[in-house]
């Protein structure tokens, strides 16, 4: 058995990691990629690398079914249910408040030079939380789905009653879908409750593409503006 404190790699880290052969599984209580943190991943493969990976996510619990080919290709399924979404956005920028549940679900192939995948999501409603997003998150959504807030919502807190979407990635390009709901030529990302302040995301079903740098870029120039305010 291997086992070994503290391993980096670029933008990857390993926290106490323990490896067993030829058993073919092995255990790492964190793992950092970037700003994104998993914990008590479990991973068991078999002879031909087939496996499963099961690990801690915000509060979420997640599965990968992976298949290997000859260290060059890598491509299965996974799903996370119940991922705290205000823990996992204030891993990139605290003052973005997303309070609320939700679940990932999806597919992804990697080779050489080549990386696609796609993940569908859907917030996950609990008794006794409230599910509410402050300007600062309605922004940064808003300009993913190359849409604007308008200054006069103001900076109170917006409520939502579904959050229902997919991301594809393929051949460096970026595509966003509302599953919430359709009007006209238009998808329904958020869908504002009837009873509380909230507002509507909507994504134009003909303008829904990007390169995956521009989205990159919309990303980060969302999150500097909310850090300058």
């Amino acid at each position: 058995m291997l086992e070994t404190k503290f391993i980096r790699i670029k933008n990857l880290e390993f926290k106490n990691l323990k490896l067993k052969l030829p058993e073919n599984n092995f255990f790492c209580e964190n793992l950092k990629l970037y700003n994104l943190n998993f914990e008590n991943i479990l991973c068991n493969f078999t002879d031909d690398l087939q496996g499963q990976i099961k690990f801690n996510f915000y509060e979420g619990k997640g599965i990968i079914d992976v298949k290997i080919s000859d260290f060059s290709k890598f491509n299965g399924y996974f799903l996370i249910e119940t991922i705290d979404i205000n823990k996992l956005s204030s891993s990139f920028e605290k003052n973005i408040v997303i309070t609320g549940f939700i679940n990932l679900n999806g597919n992804f192939n990697i080779e050489k030079d080549k990386f696609e995948f796609e993940t569908s999501f859907n917030s996950v409603p609990k008794r006794g939380i409230k599910q509410y997003m402050n300007f600062g998150a309605v922004e940064v959504i808003a300009s993913l789905s190359g849409g604007s807030v308008i200054k006069q919502f103001g900076t109170s807190n917006f409520y939502y009653k579904t959050i229902a979407g997919r991301i594809s990635l393929k051949d460096n390009y970026l595509t966003i879908e509302g599953l919430a709901g359709e009007k006209g030529d238009n998808q329904y990302l958020i869908i504002k409750p009837i009873l509380f302040p909230g507002i509507n995301i909507l994504i134009d079903k003909k303008n829904n593409t990007i390169k995956f740098d521009e989205f990159i870029n919309r990303v980060n120039l969302a999150i500097e503006r909310i850090k300058q305010r």
